[in-house]
């Protein structure tokens, strides 16, 4: 049936669509880690500063308070990010078992057309033969 074909490529262009969004969603992961480890380094150089000097150890409080708020809004997006992957694979699951599905529904069609072919091949082949066993029988 050709409207299975379609189905599967319509099928095949959701789970293409979906596994750009998820490699998207990892991309920016991805980001979030880079920009949570730019900022502890960042943290880590402030207190070192603020170690070595009085006027930046006063200043240090509002600064950690500030840094603290920062990394929870970062851990907060890479919270968000993680459950949009997890939707992104289970939708990916699904559309990966609907296409399997179309793929079967394809294949096991095409049995049954090379079934019926060779039935009707068959049933011509034996009444050629019915036809010939009559006329040779008329000519005896």
């Amino acid at each position: 049936m050709k409207a299975f074909r379609t189905l599967l490529k319509v099928a095949e262009r959701d789970l293409e669509t979906l596994r750009r969004a998820l490699a998207d969603q990892i991309t920016k992961d991805a980001n979030v880690v880079q920009r949570i480890h730019g900022h502890e380094q960042t943290v880590r150089n402030e207190q070192m500063l603020a170690q070595r000097d009085y006027e930046s150890a006063r200043a240090y409080g509002g600064y950690a308070v500030a840094a603290q708020a920062i990394r929870k809004a970062l851990d907060a997006e890479r919270v968000l990010i993680n459950q949009e992957i997890d939707r992104l694979r289970t939708l990916i699951a699904e559309a990966h078992t609907e296409v399997r599905k179309f793929e079967r529904l394809i294949e096991l069609d095409e049995q049954r057309r090379k079934a019926a072919a060779e039935k009707r091949e068959n049933d011509e082949l034996d009444e050629m033969a019915t036809l010939r066993a009559g006329r040779a029988s008329l000519q005896r």
